[in-house]
């Protein structure tokens, strides 16, 4: 893939908003090319996290321990960036839905970047902040449309009878 198409993805990524020029060119520079075959699995539930897999090309799937999908997730798509900033080991499983292209950044090369560019670390964070601030909240949603539903199963309805 060319550069420029490279640095267009880079600036699409939501935890790597708000970087400047020079900020891009840093990541990019420590970013690998890497291929997965389909079906094939770019880690696993428990790994010690490694890196971040930004998707260019293909289709992956989060999966739970036994299978179940959890998320799909398409070009431009990030997976890992929450074990490396966390240092937890991976939460959930993803595999290659069919033939893969990721750009990947080492948490070595990603700490390093941020120490040497305090910005970089701030706007990573930032933007991590608010990704989780909206998932909690997509989740919240959720989690009261499921009790609606169960408590209209079982009669107790809010308005109900």
């Amino acid at each position: 893939m060319e550069t420029s198409q490279l640095r267009e993805i880079i600036r699409r990524i939501p935890i790597l908003q708000g970087f400047t020029d020079e900020q891009i060119e840093g990541v990019l520079s420590a970013c690998s090319e890497q291929e997965w075959q389909k079906d094939k699995t770019v880690f696993q539930e428990g790994d010690k996290p490694v890196g971040i897999y930004i998707l260019t090309k293909g289709l992956l799937q989060v999966q739970t321990p036994t299978g179940g999908e959890i998320a799909t997730i398409g070009e431009m798509g990030v997976v890992g960036e929450m074990g490396v900033l966390t240092g937890q080991p991976r939460a959930a499983s993803v595999l290659a839905l069919r033939d893969s292209s990721t750009l990947f950044i080492g948490k070595q090369e990603l700490f390093a970047l941020m120490d040497q560019d305090k910005d970089m670390g701030y706007k990573i964070y930032q933007n991590v902040t608010h990704i989780l601030a909206d998932r909690l909240r997509d989740n919240n949603i959720l989690l009261e449309q499921r009790y609606l539903v169960l408590d209209d199963l079982v009669g107790g309805g809010r308005g109900g009878a």
